[in-house]
């Protein structure tokens, strides 16, 4: 399915502008001061209406970003860029259902699955989850609360969902699921040497058995990390049998 092309902040500069001159209902970032958090979780508040992040906490431990680079302009970067798309697709239908429905504040959660960019390069598998914060006079959305929660370890598959829960009574509102997961290709070469890699080889044997150099073994793993998203060998060999490589 291909998307329409959309930049993270050029999707809420049109809403921003529209709302610009609303009065505001604001309220206190203090209450998310002592909100529990897991060590694999990270919080944000991020203003619509300002675009910008006014409030964010545990960002440094979860992502790696100082409080000076976790600003509005860097969500155009953070997403992994094979989920991109996806990505912004599902927060186009978010947004306009919410922006249609007006919700109160926190009586829904939308959340999104995808991979997001730490400060080092690296992808975690993040679930997204979201709801309204603050509103302006007529309702519309000012703000929305978020955590984010590392789930790699949970979900290894690169596909990006999407619903939007009720939270009185956890049903469903709004779905899309991600049906078909990415396909991913990999060469004669690359399936070779990670068949190899699931019987126990090292580099050093793989390249014995091929007959290639070592550095040659290593930069096909290297790559075929890259091509997947996946942060390391057992995370790659997960990958492949599920997409049935190996």
């Amino acid at each position: 399915m291909e998307y329409k092309p959309l930049t993270f902040k050029g999707f809420f500069e049109k809403y921003a502008k529209q709302i610009r001159d609303i009065e505001p209902l604001k309220k206190s970032y203090s209450q998310f001061e002592n909100y529990p958090l897991l060590p694999s979780q990270a919080i944000y508040v991020m203003d619509m209406q300002e675009m910008s992040i006014p409030y964010h906490r545990r960002i440094d431990r979860l992502l790696g970003y100082l409080n000076q680079e976790f600003v509005f302009e860097l969500f155009n970067e953070l997403y992994h860029p094979e989920d991109y798309d996806r990505y912004m697709h599902l927060l186009r239908i978010s947004n306009e259902w919410a922006r249609r429905v007006k919700p109160e504040p926190f009586s829904i959660e939308v959340t999104i699955d995808c991979r997001m960019r730490k400060k080092d390069g690296t992808y975690l598998k993040i679930l997204r989850q979201s709801t309204v914060f603050e509103t302006c006079r007529d309702k519309s959305i000012k703000s929305v609360f978020t955590i984010l929660s590392d789930i790699s370890k949970i979900k290894t598959n690169n596909s990006v969902n999407l619903s939007i829960i009720e939270s009185g009574t956890g049903r469903i509102l709004l779905e899309d699921s991600d049906k078909g997961e990415k396909s991913v290709k990999l060469t004669r070469r690359e399936t070779e040497i990670i068949s190899l890699v699931k019987n126990g080889l090292n580099s050093s044997t793989i390249a014995d058995e091929l007959k290639i150099s070592r550095h040659t073994v290593d930069t096909f793993r290297r790559k075929m990390l890259k091509k997947t998203g996946c942060k390391n060998t057992v995370e790659l060999l997960s990958f492949c049998a599920q997409q049935g490589i190996i």
